[in-house]
């Protein structure tokens, strides 16, 4: 069985301009809503090998149109499970990079400061719930292929990894992928041990 996670294209609205608090949230919305730049394509070889995969795709418009590139169709089941685990809004008196307001906002949500934004534990526990089914599907189509997102897929890989599948290719970026394997049928849930 394998399972490969890719992250989609370059959103037509990744830049990073200097912005104040207000500008992050606004640069925040319009990336939710982005499409992938005309000119970000999948590299061959991804094409090839999700070919005849069962495809899953985050509901966002990067990731569905990611699928549409990457496949020439669209997803075979589309997963709110998938989306990108929320970005804090911070309220600092200053402005700076997207960049540096999305490594300062990660940082809080990952020590628990999320505001009212989806926490960390809450975004986990939706990543194991994607996984389940991801899992469920690998066991009846052999090959699924997962288009979302930068730390959900993340998390989706530590927990597959929790349940004893193999990452056998990885690569950061745009289009990067994890490419995972498992020789030995699991159930999509494993006993917990306490």
């Amino acid at each position: 069985m394998r399972i490969t996670l890719v992250r989609h294209g370059r959103p037509v609205a990744s830049s990073n301009p200097r912005v104040t608090a207000v500008g992050f949230a606004k640069w925040v919305r319009a990336y939710n809503r982005s499409f992938v730049c005309p000119k970000s394509l999948p590299p061959q070889e991804l094409n090839e090998k999700l070919h005849n995969s069962y495809t899953f795709s985050s509901d966002l418009n990067r990731s569905l149109h990611s699928a549409e590139i990457c496949l020439g169709k669209g997803a075979d089941l589309v997963l709110n499970d998938l989306r990108e685990m929320d970005i804090p809004r911070l309220k600092l008196p200053f402005s700076m990079p997207v960049n540096s307001w999305l490594v300062i906002a990660r940082l809080c949500w990952f020590l628990g400061i999320s505001g009212n934004s989806e926490s960390y534990q809450t975004g986990r526990k939706r990543a194991i719930s994607a996984a389940d089914l991801i899992i469920a599907k690998a066991c009846e189509h052999e090959n699924v292929s997962v288009f979302g997102h930068g730390i959900s897929n993340r998390l989706i890989t530590k927990e597959l990894k929790r349940r004893g599948w193999t990452v056998e290719y990885a690569s950061k970026g745009f289009w990067g992928r994890t490419e995972l394997i498992n020789i030995t049928h699991m159930s999509p849930s494993p006993v917990n041990k306490k």
